[in-house]
């Protein structure tokens, strides 16, 4: 069956003018290609291209009809008609034709034909392939500490106060009889002439008297005692000192109405008793006065706590570092603090972080492919901990064999190659698999508003009180107690201890007095690692963002963003490991045929189902 058209060939070498027929050949054959790259314009390179034929509601009944009225009018048919017509009839005797005959031999034996002979075919065993390849990764987290001060602000003042009251002074009638010196002399004359005029500001001379009552209570002589109990002047307590007073006054009486309308002037509430004696002459008064004095006084501002902390919780609000405990370093004390002895239970707080730093973790691709780690080098030390390694792993082929033609005269290659064509390892095999499964998961979301939609999810923190409920590092939720998390909270740790999310950024939720106490991260996360991924390479490709930590953008695609992306572009390494643990070497046979015929399982859900389908074509 397969001869005849080898003898075709071969006929056409009787034509009388073959080069002309090659050049009129060759201009039907490029305004066929150009037909064919405008009909490809049209209808889009895309496997989802959701538009269908007019040709598909033929019958089978008007399909030679509509062929032949086509041909007609095609310039590619006419010449095809055209060369056959022209073409001189050879009849080939199939038994002594002699290409038939050579045939024939050649396949009896095809090495001796095409080498000569001693020409064979033998095994060779080659002995595979040896790599060392070196990759990163994350390491353990680092612990780093920082302080936080307290700081307390003392703020001095100066108050004006008022005190009214009375004071006493007084002489005995025989005071003069033992000739002693009566103090305050100013002061006793102001008050005992100001019932009749004065002024009644007596400042100045309640001052030195105030003075000058100091400095006798402090000899405390016999003359003092007598000064005392004799003639004195007793004032109020009040533990001021000369220069804190601004203003003494005597208190006024309010004005009175006579008899006839008029206002008497106001008098002072000066009340004396006179005391006459054969030996001299006495007095008590008990004036009213207002004192007016200045008195220091301080005000403790709120506490405020001075963080050095800011790089860290950088760290923190970028997802890298997360709240591991907090303690007191400086305890209970007092301090001196303009003067005024304050005392706090805690003047410092330490905190301790678990950080992340950020790696390649390209290591991932090698464990599938079945390569052994041989050793392991720090490349990034944070204090103690190494936070990055660089890997290195040997990439072993085992030993396989291969056909070689020896002997005789050796053949040519059609290729030009005749080297081993055996398939080296690589990531093509692997990139298939992960678009298979892409393309699997996106058989299912047919009808759902949306391909692979993805859910918020947030977490809190609260720097003061240093509680982080969006740890996900190792020991997270024992160091500080952290069983008061909710239980979405905890989900979305997990969650992302396992790569399923994508961080979108943090926000401060609540403010008191200009400083966040609460802060809250976001992230969209899918139910696959392969999912994030495709989400993170997918929307980089269309230009589609992530909005924003407080209305993040966790939508899944339309039809028109799938269509957009180009999958052979997909970097989706990181989910190589993942799925080595879900397929075995048998499923990865004919992956290329797999990944086909689910492109044509998903072009046919894609398309949007007309009101009235098509009539079926009789026979099919």
């Amino acid at each position: 069956m397969m001869r005849y058209p080898l003898i075709f060939l071969f006929s056409c070498a009787a034509v009388a003018d073959p080069w002309k027929n090659l050049k009129q050949g060759d201009q039907v054959a490029q305004e066929f290609l150009n037909k064919v790259d405008e009909k490809k314009a049209k209808a889009g390179s895309h496997p989802f291209y959701k538009g269908h034929s007019k040709e598909s509601n033929l019958k089978s009944t008007d399909l030679l009809g509509k062929s032949q009225s086509l041909a007609q009018q095609d310039p590619a048919s006419q010449m095809i008609y055209e060369s056959s017509n022209a073409r001189p009839q050879v009849k080939i005797d199939p038994e002594k034709d002699p290409l038939i005959v050579r045939a024939d031999k050649i396949g009896e034996t095809p090495l001796t034909a095409i080498g000569g002979e001693g020409t064979q075919l033998v095994e060779v065993q080659q002995g595979g392939t040896h790599e060392i390849i070196d990759c990163e990764e994350s390491g353990e987290d680092s612990l780093e500490t920082c302080a936080s001060q307290l700081k307390v602000k003392v703020v001095k003042t100066t108050v004006q106060k008022e005190w009214k009251g009375q004071f006493h002074l007084w002489k005995d009638y025989d005071a003069g009889k033992y000739g002693l010196y009566l103090a305050c002399g100013a002061l006793r004359h102001e008050i005992l002439t100001s019932k009749r005029r004065g002024s009644g500001n007596i400042t100045a001379s309640y001052k030195a008297c105030l003075q000058e009552i100091g400095n006798k209570e402090r000899k405390r002589s016999k003359l003092n005692k007598q000064f005392i109990t004799r003639g004195a002047v007793r004032i109020p307590r009040l533990n001021l000192t000369p220069s804190q007073i601004k203003e003494v006054t005597i208190d006024q009486r309010p004005p009175i109405r006579t008899r006839k309308g008029n206002f008497r002037n106001p008098g002072y509430y000066i009340h004396c008793e006179w005391d006459e004696h054969k030996h001299g002459f006495g007095y008590r008064c008990h004036p009213a006065i207002m004192i007016v004095y200045e008195e220091e006084s301080y005000e403790v501002l709120p506490d405020e706590w001075v963080s050095h902390c800011n790089r860290l919780e950088k760290r923190v609000d970028q997802g890298l570092c997360y709240y591991a405990t907090k303690s007191c370093t400086q305890g209970r004390q007092t301090r001196d603090i303009e003067g005024i002895p304050i005392t706090r239970d805690c003047w410092q707080e330490t905190f301790t972080y678990r950080c992340a730093y950020p790696a390649k973790n390209d290591c991932g691709p090698l464990r599938a492919q079945g390569c052994a780690q041989i050793n392991s080098n720090c490349k990034q030390k944070i204090g103690n901990a190494c936070v990055v390694y660089n890997q290195t792993y040997e990439c072993k082929e085992p030993p396989h064999t291969s056909h070689k033609i020896t002997g005789g005269q050796t053949p040519f290659c059609l290729d030009g190659n005749c080297r081993d064509q055996g398939w080296d390892k690589n990531n093509e095999m692997m990139s298939s698999l992960a678009q298979l499964a892409i393309l699997k998961e996106l058989q299912g979301q047919f009808g759902k508003g949306g391909f692979f939609k993805g859910e918020t999810n947030k977490c809190s923190k609260q720097p003061l009180s240093f509680k982080d409920c969006c740890g996900s590092g190792k020991g997270w939720g024992n160091d500080l107690g952290l069983s008061s998390c909710s239980s979405k909270e905890k989900l979305l740790s997990q969650r992302r201890k396992k790569g399923l999310c994508h961080y979108i950024g943090t926000y401060c939720s609540k403010k008191v007095l200009g400083q966040c106490i609460k802060k809250k991260s976001t992230y969209c996360c899918w139910g696959s690692k392969l999912l994030k991924v495709f989400h993170e390479q997918g929307r980089l490709q269309i230009g589609m963002g992530w909005g924003t930590p407080k209305e993040p953008l966790c939508r899944g695609f339309s039809i028109e963003e799938i269509q957009r992306i180009d999958f052979s572009k997909l970097d989706l390494r990181e989910v190589f490991e993942d799925l080595m643990k879900n397929f075995k070497p048998g499923k990865m046979q004919n992956i290329g045929k797999k990944v086909n015929d689910r492109l044509e399982i998903i072009k046919k859900g894609l398309i949007p189902k007309a009101p009235q389908q098509p009539k079926q074509r009789e026979g099919a």
